[in-house]
């Protein structure tokens, strides 16, 4: 089974608290990420996310040439311990309606995941589990599972 270290993106873009909203969004855009950690001194201290951009930058007419990220970010958002149990990142996806989550060891980020990495994961595990059934289920029937010629090895 697999852990949310594994499933988790190590290579985090993160921002100073002090950056213009500009200068961050266009790392995302150009980052091809929803979200960035907002990190002081190696220390989590907000997570900056579109839904941020579009809410309290745009949506309150800041300028984001102007508006330092940190004043935008969610502060101190929730997090999750690089060792916690799977089911935790479902119940904090499914209760608090997020979409990123930042992950933490020994009080620092080491990752982020989010909503789209663990879909992912949850749908390969899936069709690998119907391909599973599928392979019993023509075994039981008599029928070879690799033979997709039709005929016989034996001719």
């Amino acid at each position: 089974m697999a852990s949310i270290e594994q499933l988790m993106v190590t290579h985090m873009i993160t921002a100073r608290p002090d950056e213009s909203v500009a200068d961050v969004a266009h790392r995302m855009a150009t980052n091809r990420v929803g979200a960035v950690l907002v990190v002081d001194g190696g220390r989590l201290v907000g997570l900056f996310s579109e839904r941020d951009l579009l809410t309290r930058v745009v949506g309150s007419d800041r300028r984001p040439d102007t508006t330092p990220v940190g004043a935008m970010a969610t502060p101190d958002p929730i997090t999750i311990q690089v060792d916690a149990p799977l089911r935790s990142v479902i119940e904090v996806f499914r209760q608090r309606k997020f979409r990123h989550l930042p992950v933490m060891q020994n009080g620092r980020p080491v990752g982020i995941l989010s909503t789209r990495d663990f879909l992912e994961y949850l749908v390969d595990g899936f069709e690998r589990y119907i391909d599973q059934v599928q392979y019993q289920r023509e075994l039981a029937q008599g029928v070879d599972p690799y033979d997709h010629i039709g005929g016989s090895y034996g001719r």
